[in-house]
């Protein structure tokens, strides 16, 4: 059976917009909704996870074995600390180069994000014929401009079970972007 449909998630974006609301991300219940609502045999789609870490992370470390075993490609960085304390923590770059690779051999793309970086991503692969669909956070941290430009757009936010309440300590935060 040939890979139909190639689903990269953009870890980071999906990660901070929701652990900003309290929410821990379960990525198997994305993956089972998106087998589901696209009506897909799991032998047909490649899921792309893109994360960024902190070698000392072992938090960050666990969720891309995590998401290794639930059947992801899981594709990590180390983080770039800038003197400044500043972080460079995103892989826009890998996913759009990914995507183009991979654009011959598939022939509808599935981006979990609401980073408006990808709208020239949408437009090549429309442009190609792909089929592109956005799945990305709601209550405005998509960005208009990505659901414009994809022929589907779904709100994270409504997937059953996709989030579940998290409780983090006082002080502790999230990556940079």
């Amino acid at each position: 059976m040939k890979v139909r449909v190639a689903v990269f998630v953009d870890v980071q974006n999906v990660q901070e917009t929701f652990e900003r609301q309290g929410f821990e991300v379960r990525y198997d219940a994305l993956k089972d909704y998106i087998l589901t609502q696209f009506g897909l045999d799991e032998r047909e789609v490649k899921f792309l996870a893109f994360v960024p870490y902190r070698r000392e992370d072992e938090r960050r470390i666990r969720l891309i074995d995590a998401l290794s075993f639930m059947g992801f490609r899981a594709i990590g960085k180390a983080v770039r600390e800038h003197p400044d304390g500043g972080i460079k923590a995103n892989m826009d770059t890998e996913m759009v180069l990914e995507a183009m690779e991979l654009t011959p051999y598939v022939e509808e793309f599935i981006l979990v994000t609401g980073d408006s970086d990808f709208v020239p991503l949408v437009d090549y692969l429309s442009r190609r014929g792909k089929r592109v669909s956005v799945l990305g956070p709601g209550r405005g941290s998509t960005s208009v401009e990505l659901i414009r430009a994809s022929d589907y757009f779904q709100n994270i936010d409504e997937i059953p079970g996709m989030l579940i309440p998290r409780h983090l300590p006082e002080g502790a935060s999230t990556y940079g972007r």
